[in-house]
């Protein structure tokens, strides 16, 4: 009875069906299905209705410290430079991609682009659908899905912990390999606190392609470096 009520709260078959999927995909029925279709309508298909790039920009912000907070408590003998490495990790464009495609979400994405269809679009809809989960139901609830539903049951922690993230050598023999002239810069130093923060650019071809910042700056190179391959599109 439940779910017929859950079911009949939708005007059409088609919020039924989008409904449906996120009960699948997710445990629970959405209150505002205009979020979730939001969620899963890309640019290109948003004629007469909004994209999701706004919903992936508050789901990118809320996964990442849904991700911080499960970690610094299931890790706790681990310092920063691990935590931050296993975040990015989890988080990265590469990892986001594919998990979406092992949900589904391809499936589900509304787009109208022809032709072959980058998998970094699958990646934003699912950060897209957090940012909606999170508007739809709350920060608490969302938390408890992202850890029960997409963290314990699509990623091993122990593996992300040792898995081989040298991301800058990676870089480099890529880089050698293809001829391209590559520079690690330090883009600036900044007092934290009591820590100073390394700021890391990545320099490709005369071009700042990717950054990022730590406490650490071997950390900062392996995290910039990590972003680099991503936006090069060659991190397996």
């Amino acid at each position: 009875m439940l779910k017929y009520f859950q079911i009949t709260r939708y005007k059409n078959s088609s919020e039924k069906k989008l409904a449906q999927s996120i009960k699948n995909l997710f445990g629970f029925y959405p209150k505002n299905i205009s979020l979730f279709q939001q969620a899963l309508t890309h640019s290109s298909a948003a004629k007469h209705s909004k994209s999701n790039e706004r919903l992936e920009f508050l789901g990118d912000s809320i996964l990442g410290t849904i991700v911080a907070e499960y970690l610094f408590g299931i890790l706790p003998n681990k310092d920063e430079g691990v935590l931050t490495q296993v975040r990015s990790r989890m988080v990265s464009r590469v990892q986001l991609n594919k998990l979406a495609v092992k949900l589904g979400i391809d499936k589900i994405l509304h787009t109208d682009i022809k032709g072959n269809i980058s998998y970094a679009l699958y990646g934003d809809a699912f950060e897209a659908l957090v940012g909606a989960i999170c508007l739809d139901i709350g920060y608490e609830k969302t938390k408890k899905i992202v850890v029960e539903k997409i963290i314990k049951q699509h990623f091993d922690i122990n593996t992300l912990i040792n898995e081989d993230t040298d991301y800058k050598s990676r870089l480099i023999n890529f880089c050698q390999k293809n001829k391209m002239p590559l520079q690690f810069i330090l883009l600036s130093e900044n007092m934290d606190g009591v820590k100073k923060i390394y700021h890391i650019g990545i320099e490709l071809n005369g071009e700042i392609i990717a950054e990022a910042q730590n406490a650490s700056k071997r950390v900062a190179e392996q995290l910039a470096a990590n972003a680099a391959l991503e936006k090069l599109d060659i991190l397996s």
